[in-house]
């Protein structure tokens, strides 16, 4: 069996990365090293080998560098063919490393899974705290979510606090990016980098790890510093282009076989290629007119090149079950059209799935009100979009088309406390009646299907 190097970066984490060795001296049943790189703690928080520590290695830096220095560190001092990458706040269960080994062994085509943590950057997989007080809890907590079963998910890249790799995959990415200072952008970047570089990755939602660290503050100035210098770098935005839309295929029926999906504005395939983890036997397509998306997206799906708003719909061959728009219908001049074409290109029976931003939300009133309509990054009145929609003119944009609504879902987000007297103040009006479900609505999602 192929030796497993562990590569733990480490600053100023002593005790969480004791705890962390503990876990690793009681799970891990293959042979293996650790490679700690203590990345200039100071003094006191320094760590040293001990007789409990006869499998690891500490490389010891002079200076504080960074996460992504102190992961090269370890790749380059590590032997193993298959490496895990660990944060030192993370506790492994017992099987963790049996779960993820056997994904690598099972596909060759994947270069690198992840286990999942309550813990984890934005849109990030995301699995409820578990309140435990105890090692023992703990495993009990993982052994109820391993019994679930759950397949590996593809991913266009994965976080790092409990990664496992295959050698030649990381060799492939080549090293982390140092210009990084975030350990989830330069996970981010890195493993992007395999996937590029023809390796498939993947999440295990079956493999749980205890992890004690925080969500960054994605609203700070470096965070943001480094999302911009990720867009740059590879030509895409990490806030919509890489995270599937699980809302909007909680509206789909991956029950038949040999679905045909096409996603307009499909980014890198994200979404796409969930559909196709739930249902293997479903042809994919996508479009998507940035062609840096595109080419991330190519390996999963057939990417087509139309305008939706001036389509000929004789001109593309396949008819689709489902016709997936995410966030796509606000961003059309003429979307009446767009709509139309697409009832063109649905086979018999077939759907539209669609999420559109609604104008009524109670936080536009409040602008609105307060003499404000302006033009924002993202949000309801993101400055890329042409139209804005209420709930009753998306019914009226479907219903001219020939759609009839087989379901509406709404989405919300949190509302300051002002907001919330003046939705109740709208909602005693007496001149007009207004709808609880038109204020509180963010975003629509819908499901219509072709007459």
């Amino acid at each position: 069996m192929a030796k497993l190097s562990i590569i733990v970066p480490v600053y100023n984490m002593r005790e969480h990365l004791e705890r962390c060795l503990f876990s690793v001296r009681n799970t891990v049943r293959i042979p293996y090293e650790v490679i700690v790189v203590d990345d200039g703690s100071s003094t006191d928080e320094q760590v040293f080998t001990s007789d409990a520590m006869d499998h690891v290695r500490i490389l010891h830096s002079e200076k504080h560098h960074g996460y992504a220095y102190a992961v090269n560190e370890g790749i380059r001092a590590s032997e193993g063919e298959v490496l895990l990458f660990l944060h030192a706040d993370v506790m492994l269960a017992p099987h963790t490393v049996e779960d993820m080994l056997d994904v690598l062994i099972a596909d060759p085509n994947v270069g690198a899974v992840t286990a999942v943590a309550p813990v984890a950057y934005r849109r990030a997989q995301l699995i409820p705290p578990n309140d435990y007080l105890s090692w023992d809890d703990y495993v009990h907590v993982a052994e109820e979510i391993r019994a679930q079963g759950s397949p590996p998910r593809p991913e266009i890249f994965a976080e790092m606090f409990a990664l496992m790799a295959r050698r030649d995959a990381v060799s492939a990415a080549g090293h982390l990016d140092d210009r990084y200072s975030l350990p989830g952008l330069a996970s981010y970047d890195f493993t992007m980098s395999m996937t590029r570089a023809g390796y498939g990755a993947a999440s295990l939602p079956s493999t749980y790890v205890h992890r004690d660290g925080e969500n960054p503050d994605t609203t700070s100035d470096s965070y943001r510093r480094e999302c911009d210098f990720f867009h740059e770098k590879w030509g895409v935005s990490l806030d919509y282009s890489f995270f599937p839309r699980r809302d909007l295929m909680s509206l789909m029926d991956f029950s038949k076989a040999g679905l045909r999906v096409l996603e307009i504005g499909c980014a890198c395939g994200a979404t796409l290629r969930e559909i196709g983890a739930q249902n293997p036997s479903t042809r994919l397509y996508g479009v998507e007119l940035n062609e840096k998306a595109a080419e991330i997206a190519a390996p999963y799906a057939t990417i087509l090149s139309m305008d939706i708003e001036r389509l000929d719909p004789s001109q593309v061959a396949e008819r689709f079950d489902y016709i997936v728009m995410g966030d796509v219908i606000e961003h059309l001049q003429n979307p009446w059209k767009a709509i139309e074409n697409m009832r063109k290109l649905l086979a018999p029976g077939g759907e539209v799935i669609a999420s559109i931003p609604n104008v009524a939300h109670i936080s536009t009133f409040y602008g609105l009100l307060s003499g404000r309509w302006t033009y924002e990054d993202m949000g309801i009145l993101d400055r890329t979009h042409f139209r804005f929609f209420t709930k009753k003119e998306i019914i009226k944009l479907f219903q001219e088309a020939q759609f009839d609504i087989q379901e509406m879902r709404y989405i919300t987000v949190p509302c300051p406390e002002i907001g919330k007297r003046l939705r109740e103040e709208l909602l005693s009006l007496q001149t007009i009646s207004v709808d609880a479900e038109d204020l509180d609505a963010y975003q629509w999602l819908v499901r219509a299907k072709r007459v």
